[in-house]
């Protein structure tokens, strides 16, 4: 195998796959990238056997074959290179000389005959949509993902495709968040629990512009862009119903602006306790006081003025929870659902009426 491939091109298509690479593996092979050059293209697949993916990169192929090398120490040379044509050739033994400018490096490299395949499975049929649209459904939800590995399927992310619309759900128990976009295609239905790794590794691949495909198949959830392809074995197991979980309608409204909530939480949680920040919330027609206390540091105490209807109230929260649901919005004003003191909060954007998060109250 001989071939000389663009630097900055060689990097990119290597930042795609190398985090999906686990340091610490029962299979040494597993740490390691297989470079494939064929025709006028180096593909790069790594896996850790749940999750998988190829991207494509253009290149001179003087002569095909095939290798494995270890992939972040590749990407840790490759990112110090300097801006040139890099030359990649497997010598004798099974090691990978690379070039480039100055630079001379000699990689030990393992046969490629025992790296797992990474085989996307072969769907009845694609859901076509923008590339920015799921990675704003995956921010507005990926948050409330569970880390709880008792509880294991709730540690990814439910993909809903419906005829005419996707949702993507997420949450740990205490907090639920729903994403839901119109599809410009009609769909087959189909569910499946997307692992949090991969959802990780969608949101760091997909870019602004470009339309991809998504297919969920028994066990399988398959990502396509141009050049890369992504594959994750679904996680087995019972969601909760969401939908039971979405209060139908609260009596009480309150209107205010996004940075002006963020900050003043921000501000107030820094005397909450430690250990999972709660922050009280009284809210009255014209007025939402916050105020966090904890025995060994003091307190703190902040007001805004707000757009309010509902009787008063008084309920806490974890900040953080909070903090993390008016994040996922971008727009400038929110919109927070309450009923009573015990019964879950609704965060909402005024504009996006495709995202809602539910957030348990705490007792403080």
């Amino acid at each position: 195998m001989e071939v000389v491939i663009d630097r900055d091109a060689f990097l990119k298509g290597l930042q795609m796959v190398q985090n999906i690479v686990e340091p610490r593996q029962t299979l040494p092979i597993l740490a390691n990238v297989l470079l494939e050059a064929e025709g006028e293209s180096v593909r790069m697949t790594a896996t850790d056997l749940e999750v998988g993916a190829r991207v494509s990169v253009p290149a001179k192929v003087s002569s095909k074959g095939a290798i494995t090398v270890s992939a972040r120490k590749l990407a840790e040379i490759v990112k110090e290179l300097p801006a040139a044509a890099v030359a990649l050739k497997v010598t004798e033994n099974v090691m990978v000389s690379l070039r480039c400018g100055g630079a001379t490096y000699r990689l030990v490299g393992l046969a490629p005959d025992d790296f797992p395949p990474v085989v996307p499975a072969s769907p009845q049929s694609w859901v076509a949509l923008e590339a920015k649209m799921l990675r704003e459904m995956l921010t507005q939800t990926s948050f409330a993902v569970s880390h709880d590995e008792t509880r294991y399927a709730l540690n990814g992310v439910l993909f809903v495709v419906q005829a005419k619309e996707m949702r993507v759900v997420a949450t740990d128990g205490h907090r639920l968040a729903v994403a839901s976009r119109a599809l410009s295609q009609p769909a087959t239905p189909v569910t499946g629990i997307v692992p949090r790794k991969a959802v990780a590794e969608i949101q760091r691949a997909l870019g602004a512009g470009e339309e991809i495909q998504l297919a969920i198949t028994d066990n399988q959830f398959v990502l396509q862009m141009p050049n890369f392809v992504m594959t994750a074995r679904l996680i087995e197991g019972q969601f909760p119903n969401y939908e039971a979980v979405i209060p139908k309608g609260h009596p009480g409204k309150l209107a205010l602006s996004r940075p002006a909530l963020t900050a003043a939480l921000r501000r107030v949680a820094v005397m909450a306790e430690e250990r999972n920040k709660p922050v009280k919330l009284a809210l009255t027609p014209a007025s939402l006081r916050l105020t966090a206390s904890s025995h060994d540091l003091g307190e703190a105490e902040e007001a805004l003025e707000v757009q309010y209807s509902g009787d008063e109230l008084v309920i806490g929260f974890n900040s953080r929870y909070l903090l993390d649901a008016i994040s996922a919005i971008e727009q400038d004003q929110i919109v927070l659902e309450l009923k009573d003191a015990l019964s879950p909060g609704v965060v909402k954007s005024v504009e996006d009426e495709g995202y809602c998060c539910v957030i348990m109250p705490m007792r403080v």
